[in-house]
């Protein structure tokens, strides 16, 4: 295997899982933050926690996800050059790395959809893309979840925060945060679970970029790289991401305390059970789009201009991470 595309492979891993985690962390805390359980540099450190031990179980549960990516874009008549896999692994970070600057949270899973269905025009034509694939085992989980996690929320919101009610108050002590046995508490676990779920939902997708580049088979992967991409998603959470964290936590909708665990409940259940299943569904618009169902549930004022701004990112990372991704493959061609 070549060295320096193996230390490229590494270099581009590192900064695309760095992105997501600085993009992606609040979707799992926020919540956290918004109903004034924690603040939000608490709330990061314990999504970091989770969101890495996730990262690190991919090893044991990420092959069906790196299959369905790795497997689902191009015709089998097309050979995936290495010009392709690296416009295909440069787009996202560009463009995760932007949204997360203007403070936009975006979703990594479309950016990456993007990048393969923009290089692939550009590269083999329409004819070359496998369409009914792309719109079944990508497009239409990530279209689906959105609107199942609005409709779980408002359905569900008044017989969770009915159920918490009875609680007894047991106070009990995990990786050396003290919790209760109340909403809150559970609050705490269900944002560890998200974490945790979304780093396992999310790092198989990154690292399932990156194989072409090195002509890797899914079957000959190392454990080596969901240490790197754990640790760097964590590193991208850790330092930056409180830009996007402040949003969805204030800007949204003014949360409660049944609100907030209620949405982090609600996140858990549908990315874990996409996990389960090898669906790549966009953490993004399952967390946000639950705190949207549960700010109508609980007839809280949502801000839709900030809504209509976040409607606007998502409907523009698709094309916006495509046309990045053929600029990137001409671009790496003329080279």
């Amino acid at each position: 295997m070549d060295t320096n595309l193996m230390i490229l492979t590494f270099l581009l891993l590192i900064l695309l899982s760095f992105a997501n985690g600085a993009n992606d962390i609040s979707k799992s805390i926020a919540t956290l933050a918004g109903a004034g359980v924690a603040s939000i540099p608490k709330a990061i450190r314990w999504g970091v926690v989770w969101t890495i031990l996730g990262a690190l179980s991919g090893m044991f549960w990420g092959g069906a996800i790196i299959k369905n990516l790795s497997q689902s874009f191009y015709a089998s008549h097309t050979e995936m050059d290495i010009n392709v896999a690296l416009a295909v692994a440069i787009a996202p970070i560009i463009w995760v790395l932007f949204s997360t600057y203007a403070k936009l949270p975006v979703s990594t899973t479309h950016s990456l959809v993007g990048a393969f269905i923009g290089t692939g025009l550009f590269a083999y034509g329409s004819d070359g893309i496998l369409w009914q694939a792309v719109g079944f085992k990508i497009v239409l989980p990530l279209l689906v979840s959105p609107f199942a996690a609005i409709f779980l929320a408002i359905v569900g919101f008044n017989y969770i925060s009915k159920l918490t009610d009875k609680l007894p108050q047991n106070q009990f002590n995990i990786l050396g945060f003290k919790f209760k046995l109340n909403e809150d508490g559970l609050h705490w676990l269900t944002s560890g679970i998200l974490s945790f779920a979304r780093g396992l939902n999310d790092t198989p997708k990154l690292i399932a970029v990156m194989l072409p580049i090195i002509m890797l088979p899914p079957a000959q992967l190392g454990n080596h790289y969901y240490v790197v991409a754990a640790f760097s998603m964590g590193a991208g959470a850790w330092l930056i991401g409180s830009r996007i964290t402040k949003i969805l936590a204030t800007k949204v909708t003014k949360m409660d305390h049944h609100q907030g665990f209620a949405a982090n409940l609600i996140s858990s259940f549908l990315v874990i059970g996409a996990s389960r299943f090898g669906l790549p569904v966009s953490t993004t618009h399952v967390s946000t789009s639950a705190i949207i169902g549960v700010g109508i549930a609980g007839k809280s004022k949502l801000d839709l201009k900030v809504i209509m701004s976040m409607l606007g990112a998502w409907l523009i990372t698709v094309p916006g991470a495509g046309l990045i991704a053929g600029a990137c493959y001409y671009l790496i061609c003329l080279l």
